[in-house]
């Protein structure tokens, strides 16, 4: 094949690519649902009462997270696509703590929920007419709640306190990779996996049960990161 025609097959490949990409450009609005797992841990070395001589914290444990969320945004005419999504997501957690000055320990339960806001951008490589690969990563901000949180005596397992909620603003991000594939020139549905960083959580900062309402310093979860997998719909219009 000489360079001439090389070329010119070449410049036909990337023709027939280009209107096939503007012919996929427009807007489009999805929801999505994830499972999955957290870990993080804790650098808390004073938490509860301070009376009691500051609690350290282990033992952070995390139950499976559950998700569910939307997206909008806009495909460009070429691979590349931006949106910004909202996922609420929710799963338990437990941890441990020492009171060294009188040689006890509490144990705590209670629920994370993250109401995370990105901006996102994703590239598709094109596997066939129908299916891509796509990459994708966003920043934004997630809004922490932890609560329903229950101290109860480690030794016993008796109840102890309600510790007071609060919700925490974090920065986020998130990259991810999966399969989409389109039933429709209009519909597509997709499978992922990402890591997301969710930033931290803490509780509120008074405790109410055997010693009554009292103030506490607030026992803190550092830097969260959730594996997920996930499904989608996405509709173009």
């Amino acid at each position: 094949m000489s360079f001439k025609l090389g070329m010119a097959v070449f410049a036909a490949g990337l023709l027939a690519s280009g209107t096939a990409l503007a012919d996929d450009a427009g807007f489009f609005a999805g929801l999505d649902g994830s499972g999955g797992r957290a870990w993080g841990s804790s650098s808390t070395t004073d938490g509860g009462a301070s009376f009691a001589g500051g609690g350290v914290v282990d033992n952070v444990e995390f139950g499976r997270t559950t998700g569910i969320g939307g997206h909008i945004g806009y495909k460009f005419s070429t691979p590349l696509s931006a949106s910004i999504s909202y996922q609420h997501i929710q799963g338990d957690v437990g941890w441990d703590a020492h009171f060294p000055l009188f040689g006890i320990a509490s144990g705590f339960s209670g629920k994370t929920v993250s109401h995370t806001v990105m901006a996102n951008l994703a590239y598709d490589f094109d596997l066939s007419a129908a299916t891509a690969f796509r990459a994708a990563a966003g920043l934004g901000l997630s809004f922490n709640e932890l609560s329903g949180v229950v101290e109860t005596d480690k030794g016993t397992g008796l109840f102890l306190a309600d510790v007071a909620d609060r919700t925490r603003m974090s920065p986020a991000a998130q990259i991810g990779a999966g399969i989409q594939h389109k039933l429709t020139p209009d519909v597509t549905v997709g499978l992922d996996t990402s890591i997301a960083y969710s930033g931290g959580f803490e509780t509120g900062s008074t405790r109410s049960g055997n010693l009554g309402v009292t103030s506490i310093t607030p026992y803190k979860i550092d830097d969260v990161w959730r594996a997920n997998i996930g499904a989608s719909i996405r509709l173009r219009f």
